[in-house]
């Protein structure tokens, strides 16, 4: 299943909309046949792809998967992911951090999906993260956000920098 994100951007003329499709490059063969890959279905003229290092355990597997994202799809948006927990698939705060740290410093447009810590999330951002997609609820939950206040302080500990709820 590929998910199809509305991002959406207040400019100076109104709002500007584009589509975009995170990619787990761990989990989506991209050498498939022709006519069977998520590739194929994916009209590349109107929506963004935007590769995730989903199913990366450590900082190091997620650098290295970014990087091949690079060079596969031609950009340097990276949804970063480092999972801590195989149960909860909670992100490994630490290995982001040193992942985000690579990346950033190789000129990659980092969004890091993180815990709702305000601390953690200043922290990306410092390293120059493009954004911060703090976890809002268990993933696949269905709960709804379980912390508003938590990301109320993230929204205040990285003024303009957006941030984008994941879960």
């Amino acid at each position: 299943m590929v998910a199809l994100l509305r991002v959406h951007r207040l400019g100076l003329c109104g709002v500007v909309v584009a589509e975009v499709v995170p990619l787990g490059l761990e989990r989506n063969d991209l050498d498939a046949p022709a006519g069977t890959g998520v590739l194929d279905f994916v009209d590349r003229s109107r929506i963004h792809l935007l590769p995730n290092t989903s199913g990366c355990w450590t900082a190091e597997d997620a650098v290295t998967t970014a990087r091949l994202g690079r060079e596969l799809l031609g950009t340097d948006l990276v949804k970063l992911e480092v999972i801590g927990d195989e149960r909860t698939l909670w992100p490994d705060v630490e290995g982001t951090l040193e992942a985000a740290r690579v990346l950033c410093r190789e000129g990659f447009q980092v969004l890091p999906y993180c815990t709702d810590d305000p601390v953690v999330c200043r922290r990306l951002a410092d390293l120059g993260c493009v954004a911060v997609m703090p976890l809002a609820a268990p993933i696949g939950s269905g709960l709804g956000i379980r912390t508003p206040t938590n990301l109320r302080l993230v929204r205040e500990a990285v003024g303009d920098l957006p941030v984008s709820v994941d879960a």
